[in-house]
Formats: structure tokens, sequence, C-alpha cells
């Protein structure tokens, strides 16, 4: 059966690992999926597909017009073996049909469209450091591995990072991920409430996710509540011991793996006690979640310090019509 896909929509943008073009034609002549040799090797090449920033969500499809070569179409491949006899398998562009619904259930924001390592451009030796340890996460990606915790100043590409990691679980490797704002998470408990939603089922899709990413770590009035549910949440993957988080945030702390190799975009070293996340809330990120929640997090992440200046006047995001990403000179 052939894959399902959204209407068409002007402006998808073509996915940044695309298939060569591929011939239409490719079926039996009659009209169904090719006999394959069980000798043959199995091809994984990965199908052209496009994303768009749609209704403010990332959402991704195979490209339209796409027929596969391997089924013609069908979803499926007819195997033969040496004696004649032939089985039905499924075809690995269903597999990658898989892959893009996992996108689109990641509730990743539609303006990360763009985003992927090839795209993030560092200044600077923490910025390049932060590339690497992103990459490296993704490469060596495993259920012993533990999270990152990207922190410093707005602007430095930490979610960007963050996204390129998800973006490589899901596309590359079938891994289910979700992504939440954590002031949005706060925002969908409490309009939960008036739905009589409790608070474990608005957070359990969070909870259970394999890979989560929490934007915006500590964003917020602090409260006691917030402090509750956030507990709840890293405390519940804490105890999983097999659920992988990775977090963002703008509060600082010299607790960083690659501290020593951090350095200011002019090569001179950047004091953690002038920097934004002291400067500008007056609590590093250990006073502002408390020793509970902090102990928990240096146990479940890498913490990754990242420097320089905010480059996000400078961005153009994809708007949430569908429209086709224009780059700024």
């Amino acid at each position: 059966m052939r894959a399902q896909r959204p209407p068409a929509v002007a402006g998808w943008r073509a996915g940044a690992v695309v298939a060569p073009p591929v011939a239409r034609g490719n079926r039996s002549e009659n009209g169904r999926a090719p006999a394959v040799s069980s000798g043959s090797k199995k091809k994984t090449t990965t199908p052209p597909f496009e994303l768009c920033n749609l209704d403010g969500r990332l959402n991704g499809r195979l490209a339209e017009g796409f027929v596969c070569p391997d089924c013609a179409g069908q979803g499926f491949r007819i195997e033969e073996d040496d004696q004649g006899y032939t089985t039905r398998i499924p075809c690995t562009c269903m597999d990658f049909s898989h892959r893009l619904k996992l996108l689109n259930e990641a509730g990743i924001p539609g303006k990360f469209a763009e985003t992927q390592f090839e795209t993030y451009h560092p200044l600077g030796n923490s910025q390049r450091l932060a590339l690497k340890m992103a990459k490296d996460f993704a490469a060596d990606f495993g259920p012993s591995v533990k999270g990152l915790l990207f922190m410093g100043q707005p602007g430095l590409g930490k979610t960007h990072l963050a996204v390129s990691i998800l973006r490589e679980l899901i596309l590359k490797h079938g891994i289910e991920c979700r992504f939440v704002d954590f002031f949005q998470l706060l925002s969908d408990i409490r309009h939960g409430y008036s739905q009589d939603l409790s608070e474990q089922a608005i957070i359990n899709p969070y909870v259970h996710a394999p890979v989560l990413v929490i934007d915006e770590l500590a964003k917020g009035r602090n409260t006691e509540w917030e402090q509750t549910m956030l507990d709840q949440i890293i405390s519940s993957r804490y105890n999983a011991a097999n659920r992988i988080t990775l977090f963002t945030t703008n509060h600082l702390d010299q607790n960083a793996d690659n501290e020593k190799a951090t350095q200011g975009n002019g090569g001179e070293r950047v004091d953690p006690a002038k920097s934004y996340g002291s400067k500008k809330t007056g609590e590093t990120l250990a006073e502002r979640l408390g020793p509970r929640i902090y102990s928990r997090l240096t146990e479940m992440c890498r913490f990754v310090k990242m420097e320089g200046e905010d480059y996000r006047p400078h961005m153009v995001i994809p708007p949430a019509t569908g429209s086709r990403l224009k780059h700024s000179a």
C-alpha cells in the first residue's frame, strides 16, 4: 500500500539527505513490484524527502511525485529464492515513511526546518567544541550514553544543536524523540486542568519518550509548582535509566565538560561571573533548580558551555504557511 502523505503545500523544501532523482516506470510488465533475487544486496538509499514549517510545526513527507524504484510505490518487494518461491517483504521506503512520521510527531517547531549540523556555523572554540560534542553524541548514540545540557546566553545555537541531534536520530536511526519548550510544557499542564486531565496524563508522553529535549530549562517564575513538575519529569526519566534527555538553558554553571577548552570569539577567556547567566539572572543553574534536581542533571548529562554573540537578529525564519525558506545575505 502506498504511504499517505499530507496535501500539497507550496514551498516544501528538499531534505538535506536526498537520493539521486528516480525515474518512473520501474514496474514490471504486469504493473507489480519487480521481483528481486534473495541474493541481491538490500538497498538502503534514503528516498528524497521534503520538510516544511506547517502551522508552526516541522513537517516532512516523501518528495512530491516520488515512486520508489525498489517496490514501484507499492510499499513491499517480492523476493525470489533459487527454487522460484517468492516472498513479499516490506520495502525500505516504508521504513523511511515511518521515520518521517516520527519527525512529524516529535513536536519540533517549524522554524527549524533548515536546522541540521551542516547549517550551524560556530564562532569561537566553545561553539566548535559544542558542535563536535553534539555530532559525537548522535554518532555514538546508545542506551548507555549520557545526555547533553547546552548552556549559554541566548542566540548561540543551543537549540539548533539539540534539534540537529533529534533530526539525526529520527531520520537516520528511526529513534522516537520528543521536543518541548519548558515554558510551553507548563502552559500545557495548566491548560489540561481545565480539560479535567491529570498532570500525569499530560506529562506521560515526555516521561516515556526514549529521547527528550527540554528547551529553555528553568525559564519561568520558578514557583514551587513549577519546580514540582520539573522534578516529576526529571526524576521519572532518571529512574527509568534507559531514557536520554537533552536540555538547553540560559543559566550558566562552571560544571561544564568543555570548560577547559572554552574560549571567547577573540581567543580571550570569558569570566563566568561576568557572563549572561550570572549577570542577567543573578542565579547559577544550580541555584535556580535547587540541589535535588541539579544533582540529577549532573548524573544524567554532560554540561556543554557555549559563549559568543547572539546571531538570531540575522536569521530569517521560515513562515508557518509552508513558504520556501529565504536565506539572508
